[in-house]
């Protein structure tokens, strides 16, 4: 009765998906699965390269940063050439994505540029020595 009821609400194209979810729930459930572990591992990711990232920046200028304005370390990270293939040593997992994305990135000095903007790396710095200070 309820079977009947949700396909008459589906429609002819409806049933279709149903029939084939239905038939191949415990693969379909399978990948889904495998991808948001996948999905976690890369979140994870994330921020494991920041931090290996603004190792660097803050070892460099670690003793002036105390003393600096947000403003005037978004100026040091702008001047700064961001080691973006140290970022691809960071971790043994090869994909990467934002704290939000639902996208698989494979890790690459690329990739990092595109999905790690200066405002993400200014606020990782501003983290790393808040505690210092």
């Amino acid at each position: 009765m309820i079977d009947a009821l949700v396909r008459r609400y589906l429609g002819t194209s409806g049933s279709v998906v149903l029939d084939f979810y239905l038939q191949y729930s415990l693969w379909i459930n399978g990948l889904l699965f495998l991808y948001v572990i996948l999905l976690i591992l890369a979140r994870r990711n994330y921020s494991q390269v920041v931090k290996y990232i603004i190792a660097d920046f803050i070892q460099e200028h670690g003793d002036k940063l105390s003393r600096k304005s947000p403003r005037e370390v978004r100026a040091l990270v702008l001047k700064w050439k961001i080691p973006w293939e140290k970022g691809v040593q960071a971790g043994w997992y090869p994909f990467i994505s934002t704290p939000q994305g639902l996208v698989l990135y494979l890790k690459s000095g690329r990739t990092f540029q595109k999905i790690f903007p200066v405002d993400i790396l200014v606020e990782a710095v501003l983290q790393q020595i808040s505690p210092r200070s």
